[in-house]
């Protein structure tokens, strides 16, 4: 648990720069379904898709891995980035990660981005 933040996810060891942390595997959310989900708890855990070959069908995921608990960060040590073939987001650390040390992402997906989320940020 993070304290200020919840749940969160902890490196278990350390973890070198560069180092693939994660590959968790997306389900497609078709628009229609969206309507019907975004105001339930599932929106918290879904991710914008911006796969052209999908725009206006399919527009939001949802990942289901473990990295679901990665936590917001404007200083992060882990980035993620989209692969549309496999239908996947891979997290890759951007700096080494010592044991027990919290993984964070930008949510803005840039870790340099400083602009606004939606929620506030301590």
């Amino acid at each position: 648990m993070s304290i200020k933040k919840g749940k969160g996810l902890f490196a278990k060891k350390n973890i070198a720069k560069g180092a693939t942390i994660d590959i968790a595997q997306i389900v497609l959310i078709s628009n229609t379904d969206w309507d019907l989900i975004e105001d339930t708890i599932l929106s918290n855990y879904s991710f914008e898709w911006d796969d052209p070959k999908c725009k206006g069908e399919y527009d939001q995921a949802i990942a289901f891995s473990i990295s679901q608990l990665i936590n917001h960060s404007y200083k992060p040590n882990a980035k993620y980035r989209y692969n549309y073939k496999s239908k996947s987001i891979e997290y890759i650390a951007i700096r080494d990660i010592s044991k027990g040390e919290e993984i964070t992402v930008n949510y803005n997906g840039s870790p340099s981005n400083k602009a606004p989320v939606w929620f506030d940020v301590e």
